[in-house]
């Protein structure tokens, strides 16, 4: 008795689901003059670059590693990362920090005409910082900074998608 209403139950949850139109995010449908890729501005080997080349592959974009006739360019104009003091203690500490990141970019197509002028995406995190625990809030920002540059990514993904 009990196994068959856990299934009603799992069953009505599937239903529910599925009915509120919630899926699964897939991978972003770039058109097909971006299909092969050269980044400029932007070391692909490490950080942002290295997510963004890794992101760009996973959605069937072939990144070249030196510029070829027939790329689409993508630009970094600017990348800044910085982190600001959001509150103190009373024993005027930081006890708060914000990590603000910004990339702004620009796409052109592999006939050299720009498809997108320069566009800016941001993306913010704070967290606590104790004095008693620095090594692990070291950790904590390097974690955090993956999180900001993986939302970047996803971000200007988002933005390529809708290029003509």
């Amino acid at each position: 008795m009990k196994r068959s209403l856990s299934n009603v139950f799992v069953g009505l949850l599937l239903i529910v689901v599925a009915g509120c139109g919630f899926q699964l995010r897939g991978a972003a449908t770039l058109p097909d003059s971006l299909q092969t890729m050269y980044i400029q501005g932007l070391s692909i080997k490490s950080g942002l670059g290295l997510e963004l080349k890794r992101a760009l592959i996973r959605n069937g974009v072939m990144v070249v590693n030196d510029y070829q006739s027939g790329s689409a360019v993508l630009t970094i104009l600017e990348n800044k990362s910085e982190r600001r003091v959001l509150s103190v203690d009373r024993d005027a500490k930081v006890s708060e920090y914000e990590i603000h990141t910004s990339v702004k970019f620009s796409v052109s197509d592999d006939q050299g005409q720009v498809l997108s002028e320069a566009q800016q995406v941001e993306a913010q995190r704070d967290f606590q910082f104790d004095q008693n625990q620095v090594l692990g809030k070291d950790e904590e920002e390097q974690l955090l900074r993956e999180q900001l540059n993986q939302q970047l990514v996803q971000s200007i993904l988002r933005r390529l998608s809708v290029l003509k």
